[in-house]
Order: C-alpha cells, then sequence, then structure tokens
C-alpha cells in the first residue's frame, strides 16, 4: 500500500512539471513597455520609439509647409513702378515715336526720309528728340570713298541747322548714326521731321527709330 502511494506521488509530480513546462514554452510574447514613454489622454499608444520619433519628424515638415504657404497667401502684392513722367525735375507732357526700315537717296540736298512724329503741346515746352539709324553708302565702288551722309532735324518744316553726318572712307560700311537735339516750341501741335542728303553715292538706312518727349517748360 505504501508503494502505491509513493508512485502515485511521482506520477503526480512528472505531470505537473510536464504541464508547467508546456505553460512556459507556448506562452504569448507581451510586448516590453519599460522603455516606452508614458501615454498621454487623447493619445494612442505606440509599441516603438522609432516610429513615435518619425511621426513628429513628419508632423513638424507639415506645420512648416503650412507656414510657408501662409506667409506666400499674406504676402502683400508689390505696387507696379509708375512710369517715369518726369526728366530733371520737369513734367512729360507729351511723347510721340516711330520707327522705319531702308531708305535709299542719291539726292544731294535734305530729302524727307519718312521718319517723323506729330506731338502735341498743351503749352509752351521743351521738345526733347532723340534719333537713330544704321547708315552706309553704296554705288561705285571709286565713288563711294569719302562720301558723307547727313541727317537734319525739321520742325514744322523748318530746317533747324541740328544735324549729325557719317563719312565712309571704307565702301558699304554700315554706320550706328545718332542724332539727340533739344529745340524749344509753342503750344500747340507741332511736326518733327528727319531729312537727309549724301554729298555722293547712294545713301542707305537700313534700320531707324525716333522718339520725341514733350517737355514743360
Amino acid at each position: 500500500m505504501r508503494t502505491e502511494f509513493i508512485l502515485l506521488i511521482i506520477i503526480g509530480a512528472f505531470f505537473s512539471a510536464l504541464i508547467f513546462f508546456l505553460i512556459i514554452l507556448y506562452r504569448p510574447a507581451l510586448p516590453t513597455l519599460a522603455n516606452q514613454p508614458p501615454v498621454k489622454k487623447g493619445e494612442a499608444a505606440v509599441s516603438d520609439p522609432n516610429s513615435i520619433t518619425e511621426l513628429r519628424n513628419k508632423v513638424d515638415w507639415l506645420d512648416g509647409q503650412v507656414s510657408t504657404i501662409e506667409a506666400k497667401v499674406n504676402a502683400p502684392t508689390p505696387t507696379p513702378l509708375p512710369l517715369p513722367t518726369m526728366v530733371t525735375g520737369k513734367t512729360i507732357i507729351a511723347v510721340a515715336n516711330t520707327s522705319g526700315t531702308s531708305f535709299t537717296t542719291t539726292v544731294t540736298t535734305y530729302t524727307p526720309m519718312g521718319m517723323y512724329v506729330n506731338i502735341n503741346c498743351p503749352k509752351n515746352c521743351l521738345l526733347w528728340i532723340n534719333f537713330y539709324t544704321s547708315s552706309k553708302n553704296t554705288g561705285n565702288a571709286v565713288a563711294q570713298s569719302g562720301n558723307m551722309n547727313s541727317y537734319d532735324v525739321f520742325l514744322d518744316s523748318v530746317d533747324q541747322s541740328i544735324f549729325t553726318q557719317a563719312s565712309y572712307p571704307v565702301p558699304a560700311t554700315s554706320i550706328p548714326v545718332s542724332l539727340n537735339a533739344a529745340i524749344a516750341a509753342t503750344a500747340g501741335f507741332h511736326t518733327i521731321d528727319i531729312r537727309t542728303k549724301t554729298s555722293g553715292g547712294t545713301l542707305e538706312s537700313d534700320s531707324s527709330t525716333l522718339q520725341v518727349m514733350a517737355i514743360e517748360k
């Protein structure tokens, strides 16, 4: 009887040890919370600290983008600069301009080249004239040498004796020519006309521009 009792104790101890071993072997893995920051009210718990850092970095980046967009939206619209209306303390009261393509002449007295503008001065004014052209002299190679092209200002068909000249020691050479002048004018409409002549050969103007500003006196 005593032997059977001892045998039952041994068998019971064996099964108890087996059950304990199986529990240890197959128990589910529990998350480690020792290194996690405390969860604030309203926040979800995140088991991976790296995920928290990445999430915060994304939130900071989005905040920066929102701030940039708000700054652009709220930036004041630049006011465009006004067109110039003053020249050395005087008011520009009218402006006229024109441009032309090619012009050719062999005339040795001043002749219109189609470069003219009409401008209205509401009161006595100063007409500032700015003319530019690209000029050359062509024709017979011998006759070209030493020829001179001249450009003159006419106001209301009256020669103002304000002119510029270009000489051509080298045949068929294009030379830039400019002419600037300031002429006093009375109130009313005026025509400013650029006329040209040549001392010989053929005068050619490839392109021309003329601008006139009426400035208060």
